[in-house]
């Protein structure tokens, strides 16, 4: 298989999570509150200073390697396959090995419209044991596209930790401004039910062959046994 080096990557998870939650960039500090737990998922949300729209928080357990967690993010064009309510993604430029800017179409309920946002992400590996990714907004790398509104802000960070026996602790924080006007009502549909069940379709897409035998080139491996 082809080294995923040359692919972008995801953020994994923006999808219409991002659309629903937090409208300034500073992440929530405490007060988390678990909105729901299953299947070894666990969703979080906690209030943002300033703003109506709640800053989430997820954690899990993966049967997985750093290189395949990763590997699954980097494959962009197939978010539409376990990000909830993404449309399409695609990949607008690699600036680095590990940074990568890419651009996402969300579908979102009416009465709102469509949302599209460009993102920058960043891959380190500042432990043996642990891959971080950070993103961030790049809102004007993309022309106004007819028919989505234009999110411009938002922040998120993914904590990969290798824990042994081929498991990893994931937590998933994201906090987002979703342009324009979103009803409470959507909000809180989307606030919980969108981060569990993209990560419900992580957990299962990661264990494809495809991530399995993926090689990245800047993750070292020899983890954790």
């Amino acid at each position: 298989m082809r080294s995923i080096t040359f692919y972008t990557i995801q953020s994994t998870l923006i999808g219409i999570v991002m659309l629903l939650t937090s409208s300034t960039f500073s992440y929530a500090q405490g007060n988390w509150q678990l909105r729901k737990q299953k299947d070894g998922i666990k969703v979080f949300t906690s209030s943002t200073e300033n703003s109506e729209f709640k800053t989430i928080k997820v954690e899990c357990i993966l049967k997985a390697t750093p290189t395949q967690l990763v590997a699954l993010i980097m494959d962009i064009g197939k978010q539409y396959e376990w990000v909830y309510g993404n449309k399409s993604s695609r990949m607008i430029k690699v600036l680095k090995p590990n940074d990568f800017i890419f651009y996402s179409q969300v579908n979102v309920p009416w009465p709102c419209a469509n949302r599209d946002f460009i993102v920058h992400m960043i891959i380190n590996q500042p432990s043996i044991d642990v891959v971080s990714i950070d993103l961030f907004s790049e809102p004007d790398m993309v022309p106004l596209q007819e028919g989505f509104v234009r999110v411009r802000q938002h922040g998120a960070h993914w904590n990969i930790q290798s824990i042994g026996n081929n498991e990893l602790k994931v937590v998933y924080t994201l906090n987002f401004n979703p342009a324009g006007a979103v009803p409470a009502f959507i909000t809180n549909l989307f606030v919980v039910k969108a981060p569990f069940e993209t990560f419900v379709a992580l957990k299962q897409r990661v264990a494809l062959p495809k991530f399995k035998n993926a090689t990245i080139d800047f993750i070292k491996t020899g983890l954790i046994p």
